[in-house]
């Protein structure tokens, strides 16, 4: 059939006469049927007889309307190149006829997806004698396949990405994990997890977490006044909370804590405070959080530190022993806990409305050394510590005291090294004009190079040179 309607369009004269316009609609039936029968021979026109000199000089235009390139129709069907192998040049009547589109011939495959289940062949869908049939890549399946891979590898280099929504709906489903406080010496009931292992898969995300409609709690929560302190591991801002609406400082953590080594280190103050308690003389503590993957904590607001390098004041020996008095009530209550501060110093012993108050328990460590120990600042630190002899932790707590109060009497900061220091660590301090020689003894036996002569925080507190301070309290 597709050889006889080129037949026909060419006008073959030798095997076929194109009748006329006025003959068309008598003679439709035998003509068409004499197409069919030549069809069946599919004859093929030699290529030595171009088919330019065999038109018929009578061939009206009128009988050409049955071919499709009158109409400039895309032919789907016949081969485009089918007059060109056949010698006719369809510019000899300037009709500007579309090719027929090109198709590819490039073999479709459909992608399994993942999970997919495997036809069964003996299913009766599925026999073994029918094909499979491939669908094909093209181009524009090839561009989006590699796109896709594009895709694939990058979401795996950024570690699966999880939005903050998505954290944030499955915390509602399943609370972040509860770290277990090792300060705490009854705290054995609470290590069962039933959640521990799907709380496992996706702990990372936990810190990340804001707040429970997804803002910054500390932003929602607090009014940022100013920054009054900075250490080596964080900030300290000045803070209203727009609740209650009380000033507070709150703690912020440096660097952002990706690992759970470095949270479980920087989390070793607030737990170590929440152990504690409330007490006059420790610096209170109330909440803490992890934004944005920084560590946050609230704490009672003071009015200044015994820093040097800020608060430069001369002491008497009365308000040198009410200092005293007070820290040393401090530690006797944090070492009856079994907790040794380890970074005892004037930076760290804060004020409030004539209270003194020891702060910043970034380095706290348990007395049975069952946890980590990390030595705060090395000037205030005894000889033993520094040798890494960890059996009287609570001596070395008095002894950075000792050091400490001297320095507060000496008015300027201690140096990092020199015969001063080392000088200091073997118990030999120097005289003190205009203090007592009882003071001056209870400071030299504070700082007693070996650590078991010198005395508890309990002996502190019960020396009978603080009755003096005792009174000026009671009246």
């Amino acid at each position: 059939m597709k050889g006889a309607l080129a037949r026909l369009q060419l006008g073959e004269s030798h095997q076929l006469s194109f009748p006329t316009s006025s003959k068309l609609s008598s003679s439709n039936s035998s003509r068409f049927q004499n197409l069919l029968d030549s069809g069946a021979a599919d004859a093929i026109l030699p290529s030595s007889s171009p088919l330019g000199t065999d038109l018929d000089p009578n061939f009206d235009d009128r009988d050409f309307i049955l071919s499709q390139d009158f109409f400039c129709t895309p032919d789907y069907i016949t081969p485009d190149n089918q007059h060109t192998l056949n010698g006719w040049d369809c510019n000899k009547e300037n009709i500007p006829c579309p090719k027929s589109p090109e198709k590819s011939n490039t073999v479709k495959s459909k992608r399994r997806r993942q999970g997919d289940v495997l036809m069964n062949p003996l299913s009766p869908t599925f026999s073994g004698n029918q094909q499979i049939v491939e669908l094909g890549t093209d181009s524009f399946g090839i561009d989006e396949a590699k796109i896709e891979k594009a895709t694939v590898t990058e979401v795996r280099k950024t570690q699966n990405y999880v939005s903050q929504s998505a954290v944030a709906l499955r915390c509602r489903v399943m609370p972040p994990p509860c770290f277990k406080n090792p300060y705490l010496k009854d705290a054995s009931e609470m290590d069962i997890d039933p959640l521990g292992n799907q709380r496992s898969k996706c702990a990372a995300f936990f810190p990340a977490i804001m707040g429970g409609n997804g803002l910054s709690r500390y932003c929602a929560d607090f009014h940022e006044i100013e920054q009054i302190g900075s250490g080596y591991f964080s900030h300290v801002f000045k803070a209203l909370n727009r609740i209650d609406g009380c000033l507070y400082a709150v703690k912020r953590s440096m660097k952002q804590l990706h690992q759970d080594t470095e949270r479980r280190k920087a989390l070793m103050e607030v737990q170590s405070l929440a152990a504690l308690g409330s007490h006059e003389n420790i610096v209170g503590y109330y909440s803490s959080w992890f934004e944005n993957e920084q560590l946050y904590i609230q704490m009672e607001l003071c009015d200044h530190s015994l820093s040097i390098n800020k608060f430069s004041q001369t002491f008497t020996e009365g308000e040198i022993l009410e200092a005293l008095f007070q820290i040393a009530k401090a530690l006797q209550f944090i070492h009856r806990k079994g907790i040794a501060h380890l970074d005892v110093k004037p930076d760290n012993i804060y004020v409030k409305n004539g209270v003194y108050k020891l702060g910043d328990f970034g380095c706290a460590t348990l007395l049975d050394k069952s946890l980590p120990i990390e030595e705060g600042d090395a000037r205030y630190m005894p000889q033993e510590i520094l040798n890494e002899k960890y059996d009287d932790l609570d001596k070395a707590d008095i002894f950075s005291l000792g050091i400490a109060i001297y320095e507060l009497i000496r008015g300027s900061p201690l140096p990092e090294s020199g015969p001063q220091i080392l000088n200091l660590r073997e118990g030999k301090l120097p005289l003190l004009p205009g203090h007592s020689l009882q003071f001056q003894n209870l400071l030299k036996v504070m700082l007693d190079p070996n650590p078991v002569w010198r005395p508890s925080a309990k002996d502190l507190v019960e020396n009978p040179i603080f009755d003096k301070v005792l009174r000026k309290g009671l009246a």
